[in-house]
């Protein structure tokens, strides 16, 4: 296996006696970033003991050095000594070593995308092997308490992440760059999941290693700083909220805040809460501030961007390079969406503060909208203010990505109304909106060439409410129609069970085979009346039932009738 420079600055912690308790990494020439964890007393110590900083030294061993150096002594940073909570979130520890050294820097952090489905490795230090064994593994995405963690999912033939591991750097496959460390694993045999600690966490509990950190932070500093108590507005929270919501359906959206306002201060106090770096850490020293009652989670964000005063170029390669380690900041993003771009929430604030608003709405904001339907994305855009020119032009593109929507979803539901109804009788046609959006999206954009032309934002607005609908409907139809060829498979499955329930000796019975033979023909045969086969479905198993019970109730009535007067037994046929 071959590796470049970076990883000499692999290390392996040691304590007093040479046990290994875990690996970690250079940072700058003097520092060796790890968990936590590694660190604390054996679980039997005194009570109390996992929150207290140790005051010894350990032993740190570059094991990525040649020519070898020898081990330097190290300890805890001051003010930089975050255990693991109760709820295993912080987990970090920043060490200092006793001397300089020799020859480097040590390595850099990188940021990344949470979705980004990437191959990296590590470098642990497991009994088996003292003296360490790469182990390899892909991203899978957000995980571990509060989100705070991303989950690795290790090759099922290879090394996986055991005891050993944790603290140790996690490189990029392609770039070589570190994204994060190991901090936990999944116990058990076979077991190929485990979990790191990304850049965007480590920067919020150790601010100090900020310095070594490359990469744009994914939400701007105006956006991220502090606003103090949010009052009012609760409508927009709950809207950002369930926009930024896991498991919420992509989408595309605009609103409307002017800075200072309650809805853009509630705005900035969602993004912050909803992003890992700046999600502000509780009075429990755990990951996040506890919830109000009745206030839900925010939701993750992915990039938050202040636009303002920002060119087109800008935006544009600020945002191709969140969505790629090392991608090259000459390709377009039109490019860069083309292909497979990771889960996405993107917030584009002040958008028509941009430098170019049109050229920005054609150049960022169309590529992303138009790649939503059918992928984890979602986009919010935000105007200042409610009369800028270019926020209608924002909202025909947006609604024009909706109808793209709309004409797949509308596809997918007239495919499955043929394959249901040469099987299901009664299944209604899905009805087709797709057109006439398209004639009316057709007659804004000619309106909006206009100059001076009536207010057409409510035009757009309300015609996005009918696409919504239209989607809503498209997707509604695919249900329903999944519901009646559900409901036949059950009724398939309800006869088959009847029948192999017969009892034996009636399995020759010409009722029953009869029956059998006109609720299957109906069933697997042409288009099923779903109602005409349930009532016949449901007489095979009444007649299965009273059959049944007759031929029991004559072979009891047979073997209690009473025998010979006499209780002799006499020969067949003898007469008395």
């Amino acid at each position: 296996m071959s590796h470049s420079g970076r990883a000499q600055w692999r290390t392996c912690i040691r304590d007093d006696h040479a046990g290994v308790r875990g690996a970690g990494l250079v940072l700058g020439d003097r520092h060796v970033l790890t968990c936590a964890h590694i660190l604390l007393p054996a679980p039997h110590g005194e009570p109390g003991a996992a929150h207290v900083r140790p005051v010894r030294d350990f032993e740190v061993e570059l094991v990525g050095r040649h020519p070898a150096v020898a081990p330097i002594r190290a300890g805890v940073v001051d003010g930089c000594w975050k255990p693991p909570q109760d709820d295993q979130r912080a987990d970090l520890a920043l060490l200092g070593l006793a001397e300089p050294l020799p020859d480097g820097t040590g390595q850099v952090l990188r940021r990344l995308p949470s979705g980004a489905r990437r191959a990296v490795r590590m470098f642990g230090f497991p009994d088996m092997v003292p003296t360490g064994v790469w182990a390899r593994a892909w991203l899978a995405g957000d995980g571990g308490p509060g989100g705070e963690w991303i989950q690795l999912d290790s090759e099922p033939t290879g090394q996986a992440v055991e005891p050993g591991f944790s603290g140790a750097p996690v490189f990029d496959e392609e770039t070589d760059q570190v994204l994060g460390i190991v901090v936990s694993y999944l116990a058990g045999q076979g077991s190929t999941l485990s979990w790191m600690i990304p850049v965007e966490t480590i920067i919020r509990y150790l601010p100090q290693v900020r310095e070594w950190v490359s990469g744009d932070s994914a939400v701007d500093a105006s956006l991220a700083a502090p606003v103090g108590p949010v009052h009012g507005d609760e409508m927009m929270v709950r809207q950002l909220t369930d926009f930024l919501a896991p498991g919420a359906p992509p989408d595309s959206r605009i609103i409307v805040t002017a800075p200072g306002s309650a809805a853009h201060a509630a705005l900035r106090d969602v993004v912050s809460k909803a992003s890992r770096e700046f999600r502000p850490i509780g009075p429990d020293r755990s990951g996040a501030a506890p919830a109000t009652s009745g206030q839900s989670s925010p939701g993750r964000i992915d990039l938050a961007l202040d636009v303002s005063g920002r060119t087109v170029a800008e935006v544009s390669s600020r945002i191709v390079n969140w969505m790629s380690v090392g991608a090259d900041l000459e390709k377009s993003l039109a490019d860069s969406m083309a292909g497979e771009p990771p889960p996405m929430n993107l917030l584009l604030d002040g958008v028509d503060r941009a430098t170019d608003p049109a050229g920005l709405v054609a150049e960022v904001v169309r590529p992303i909208a138009e790649r939503v339907a059918g992928r984890n994305l979602r986009l919010l855009l935000t105007f200042h203010d409610p009369d800028a020119p270019s926020l209608p032009y924002a909202a025909i593109e947006l609604l024009a990505a909706r109808i793209v929507e709309v004409r797949a979803a509308e596809q997918a539901a007239r495919d499955r109304y043929g394959y249901v109804a040469a099987r299901v009788a009664g299944a209604r046609a899905p009805a087709s909106h797709e057109p006439g959006l398209r004639l009316r999206l057709t007659a804004l954009r000619a309106a909006a060439a206009r100059p001076g032309s009536t207010p057409l934002l409510p035009v757009v607005e309300s015609c996005r409410r009918k696409a919504d609908r239209a989607l809503d409907a498209a997707r509604r139809d695919v249900r329903e129609l999944d519901a009646l060829l559900g409901e036949r498979d059950r009724l398939r499955d309800r006869l088959d069970g009847y029948l192999s329930g017969v009892p034996a000796p009636l399995r020759e019975d010409r009722e029953l085979t009869e029956l059998y033979r006109q609720a299957h023909e109906t069933l697997w045969a042409g288009s099923a009346d779903l109602a005409a086969c349930g009532l016949l479905v449901d007489r095979y198993g009444e007649v299965i039932r009273r059959r049944a019970a007759e031929s029991g109730a004559g072979h009891r009535r047979a073997a209690d009738a009473p025998g010979p007067r006499d209780g002799r037994n006499e020969r067949p046929g003898a007469a008395r």
